[in-house]
């Protein structure tokens, strides 16, 4: 694996922990009864998981085209291609924190935040570090 592959393993990982930071202090403040859920009606928290989810999965493809392209225009770029990584595996806990805030339902926040593993393999599978 070049040092390119690595650091994208390194940065997606980065990006897993601050997700997991994140849903896991949604999911603390919940049980905690620091916050008091707004509306922990089962329909509400349903429609709040598949409009979350389709954001979340929507722009998988999107921001792998984004990654790949800037990672293989110019080598100047890696910087970015390293940061944008991390920002967008993490992404997938900001969209998974509203759940439990908002509805106290843990378990779906969780589900929600697991999503960012497939954001990790398919940035790991399709985006390659351009010739320099």
């Amino acid at each position: 694996m070049s040092s390119f592959g690595r650091r994208l393993v390194v940065t997606g990982s980065l990006g897993l922990l601050a997700c997991a930071g994140i849903v896991g202090l949604a999911s603390g403040l919940v049980v905690s009864a620091v916050v008091k859920p707004m509306l922990p009606y089962p329909p509400l928290t349903v429609i709040l998981v598949v409009i979350l989810g389709g954001f979340s999965l929507a722009e998988v493809p999107l921001m792998v085209y984004i990654l790949r392209r800037l990672a293989l225009e110019r080598s100047a770029n890696r910087a970015a291609v390293h940061g944008l990584h991390a920002l967008y595996v993490c992404f997938a806990g900001v969209y998974a924190a509203p759940v439990p805030l908002l509805t106290g339902n843990i378990t779906w926040g969780l589900i929600l935040g697991s999503l960012a593993v497939p954001r990790l393999v398919a940035s790991l599978l399709f985006v390659k570090e351009g010739k320099a």
